[in-house]
């Protein structure tokens, strides 16, 4: 934790520098962190957690996981989107990737990236956000999250994951937060990009066998969902699962089915252990 200095003698001597990390570890676990978790992080970090509040999440991923906490801080937000108004890239992405370290890369898909994507999409529905903030934060966030493929990896018997989204769907963030999902649950996650036609979808699926197809709707008008699914499913043999998720996702389109992240994690999760089982 702190390595003090010694004198001849043995005395224990503690620089200004040792004295702050004591400050900010108090007052770290004051706000309700456990110490195991702090020791190890540098002083920026703790400086951060100085002033977060461990708390109960609110989410309703998290909240089905009973006594399962994260860290909010409420100031996280609002420095990353203060500094993407000015248009300063270098500290939206230490903003982010200071909460990547802190929350771990799941909840910081599952909580984070949900409550900085809905304040900014409230920000730009009241006129408070230009679009080059709008887009300042998508890269900076796009390139986090794809980082977190990087590291990953995958079982031998995981179940393939095809992740896209229909050629009229722009938004890519919600798809890469659900291709993480997967990747954690342990899926072997196939990221196609967005905005594919269904055609070249298709063809691309029947190459790779997968067990089953996500696609992310977070702007797709209800007619375009269901003709999209349709042509899809006419190409994809039916063992396939078609899978839909997002903001606009309907579940009342034949051949496919709406999954939230959790529900999709838990089946991806059931599907490893049975393929773990068998192989045993």
């Amino acid at each position: 934790m702190v390595t003090p200095l010694r004198s001849d003698g043995g005395t224990r001597r503690y620089t200004e520098s040792h004295l702050k990390r004591f400050q900010l570890l108090g007052a770290a676990v004051d706000a309700g962190h456990r110490i195991s978790d702090l020791v190890e992080l540098d002083q920026a970090i703790l400086a951060q957690l100085a002033g977060t509040v461990r708390t109960r999440a609110v989410d309703r991923q998290a909240s089905n996981r009973k006594g399962e906490y994260v860290t909010l801080d409420p100031r996280s937000v609002t420095e990353a989107i203060g500094y993407a108004k000015e248009l300063d890239a270098t500290n939206v992405e230490r903003c982010l990737g200071i909460q990547y370290r802190l929350l771990g890369a799941s909840t910081f898909r599952t909580h984070f990236c949900r409550v900085l994507l809905t304040r900014v999409g409230t920000l730009w529905e009241q006129g408070e956000i230009s679009m080059a903030t709008e887009h300042l934060l998508s890269a900076a966030l796009k390139s986090l999250l794809l980082r977190t493929f990087d590291a990953s990896s995958t079982a031998a018997n995981a179940p393939k994951v095809v992740f896209t989204t229909p050629d009229d769907e722009q938004h890519e963030l919600g798809l890469l937060i659900a291709a993480g999902v997967a990747a954690d649950a342990g899926a072997e996650v196939i990221n196609l990009g967005p905005q594919l036609p269904a055609d070249v979808v298709g063809r691309a699926v029947l190459k790779q066998h997968p067990f089953a197809l996500a696609l992310s709707m977070v702007n797709v008008p209800l007619g375009t969902q269901r003709a999209y699914v349709r042509r899809l499913r006419n190409i994809l043999p039916d063992p396939i699962q078609i899978w839909l998720g997002g903001a606009d996702a309907r579940n009342d389109i034949a051949g496919c089915e709406v999954l939230g992240l959790e529900e999709m994690a838990a089946r991806i999760r059931e599907v490893v252990a049975v393929r773990a089982s068998a192989t045993s």
